[in-house]
């Protein structure tokens, strides 16, 4: 963007009330269906307008200050990365503490050479740092890349740990805890930060990282615990998941648009929606709101948590009894064996980040970002549809009632019931046109510049980190990677745009292209949530699940 997002927000946003005074005024010309007086309006009505204007602000205030959050401390043309003042100077790194790496391994994802080989380049001392790979299966085809790129950093202290396929670790239905358990009893230090295979991570995101650890801090700034007025330990450190189509001439098979459409919805939804509510429900901090894409954490913190599920009970024999509590107090008892008590669960990483909530945590963000870069495999509607079912169903047995409440986040829902609340409240009218559209043209143009944002600073780093190494990241981090405007697209593009050499028209093409994936994900958003609620059956990696009312996961 050749302005400052914050300039062409107040530019886009700040006009939209005078327009709207217009556009309310003629909705309430004679021909309207307008109320004559507010004694017209119901009891009920009046009443369920009430409680929609309260719901409406409620998750307007969540989005904005998601947004707010995003645009202060995601955008770093204006706040320098909130990088440790130590961090000037490799001596002054001496006085970290070491941090263990756990990266779980199963097959081969899209760029997942340059999602690996981010643990390498960290800005860490390589004294303090440890890279345990955790691989299942010793035929896994992954493992090659990651003994090739073992080999590449013969400084770093990295193993390859593959398990025993004649005596497989197996301590629940949940396979990505199965993998890196054994990681979690091997790791020389008590920080482990665990990263999904297929995300990158910036090259000084782990010293950040443990430096919020250390300081309890969240984007930068210390924790606020309102009950007790005092600060509140931060347990987990995570960062926000993003999602990058890779574009279509650069991948193996080269398929269309159209069948890599999934991806560019995946992407799409991680950057607008899921970032803003993401962000803004850690700012509010009433309760762990925790993706386990990258958490960083003290495993001794793990072991204390799981001792106070199981505190007051006798351990079980095998921590396979069936009784949580007697479970939780048999792995609890043992140095790195508390991580094995979420194998119960599918969702794992909202079960340990509520764990370590109860023991009197939180979790906090530093403004940093893990990306995820998305191949063909399984980027189709279909796939994303799947994909989004699936999670909205954990969901379900986790968290009920955030889930049920989820469609009223949605643009299209939110605007229904919130035009509602505010035309017969304040306009004396039964649905306002001109507000619903008011509220869209908002939404979208926020939407728009928070995506142009991340897109543009979601791998941002400190120079003087930057500075300090030859690595050159990935293509697929670049600011102006894909911005849904790839040589296959253009192909397909009107003549118009093809050969016209204005930049303003390219432009304006990017737009509608990036607006096409807006609105089909827009729309797809409440049908998704209506197939994932009456379906009970959870697909994981081509295995089914069903999630058990004490919400451990049982295979089927």
């Amino acid at each position: 963007m050749s302005f400052p997002s914050q300039y062409i927000f107040v530019q886009l946003v700040l006009p939209l009330p005078s327009i709207m005074g217009l556009a309310i005024a003629n909705d309430k010309s004679p021909s309207s269906p307008s109320l004559s007086s507010s004694s017209e309006i119901s009891n009920l009505t009046y009443g369920f307008a009430v409680i929609f204007l309260i719901w409406y602000f409620v998750v307007l205030s969540l989005a904005y200050l998601g947004v707010v959050e995003i645009f202060r401390k995601f955008n770093h043309s204006i706040t320098d990365i909130a990088t440790p003042p130590s961090s000037s100077s490799s001596s002054d790194l001496g006085s970290v503490e070491g941090v263990t790496i756990i990266r779980p391994l199963k097959g081969i994802d899209a760029q997942v050479e340059s999602c690996l080989e981010s643990s390498f380049v960290q800005y860490y001392p390589t004294s303090k740092l440890e890279v345990l790979f955790c691989v299942e299966d010793p035929k896994d085809p992954v493992i090659p890349i990651v003994e090739t790129l073992i080999d590449k950093y013969p400084n770093i202290d990295a193993r390859l740990m593959i398990g025993d396929p004649n005596n497989p670790d197996h301590y629940g239905p949940n396979p990505k805890i199965n993998n890196l358990a054994k990681g979690f009893v091997a790791a020389k230090h008590d920080i482990i930060w665990v990263m999904d295979s297929n995300v990158w991570a910036s090259n000084g995101t782990l010293l950040r990282s443990v430096h919020a650890l250390h300081h309890s801090l969240d984007n930068g700034r210390q924790t606020y615990d309102r009950r007790t007025g005092q600060g509140k330990p931060v347990k987990v450190v995570h960062h926000l998941p993003l999602a990058v189509s890779l574009k279509s001439s650069q991948l193996l098979m080269g398929p269309s648009w159209w069948s890599n459409i999934g991806s560019k919805l995946d992407e799409v939804f991680l950057k607008t929606s899921h970032a803003k509510f993401y962000v803004g429900f850690d700012r509010w901090a009433v309760a762990p709101c925790v993706n386990g894409k990258s958490n960083l954490y003290r495993r001794s913190d793990i072991d204390m948590a799981v001792q106070h599920i199981g505190r007051g009970q006798m351990p079980s024999v095998d921590g396979e009894s069936g009784d949580l509590s007697k479970d939780a107090a048999y792995y609890g008892s043992t140095k790195g064996y508390g991580i094995r008590y979420f194998s119960k669960f599918i969702g794992e990483d909202n079960m340990i980040a509520i764990a370590l909530w109860d023991i009197g945590g939180r979790t906090g963000l530093t403004g940093d970002c893990v990306i995820q870069p998305l191949g063909n495999r399984n980027s189709s509607i279909k796939d994303y549809i799947l994909r989004r079912s699936r999670w909205l169903r954990v969901r379900k047995y986790m968290v009920l009632a955030a889930t049920i409440l989820e469609p009223t986040t949605e643009s299209i829902v939110a605007g229904i019931y919130g035009t509602f609340a505010v035309s017969v409240l304040f306009f004396q009218q039964k649905f306002s046109i001109s507000w619903l559209f008011f509220h869209f043209i908002v939404w979208y143009l926020t939407d728009y510049l928070q995506f142009a944002l991340l897109l543009k600073y979601s791998a941002a780093e400190d120079s003087r980190i930057m500075n300090s190494s030859n690595y050159i990241r990935p293509f697929f981090t670049e600011p102006d990677y894909n911005r849904f405007f790839d040589l296959e697209l253009l192909l397909h593009s009107p003549r118009w745009s093809r050969f016209n050499k204005s930049g303003f028209t390219r432009q304006c093409f990017r737009v509608l292209v990036w607006s096409f994936y807006w609105f089909m994900r827009e729309i797809l958003a409440f049908p998704i949530w209506v197939y994932a609620m009456v379906g009970t059956t959870i697909d994981w990696r081509g295995r089914p699940f069903i999630i058990k009312s004490d919400l451990t996961a049982e295979e089927m």
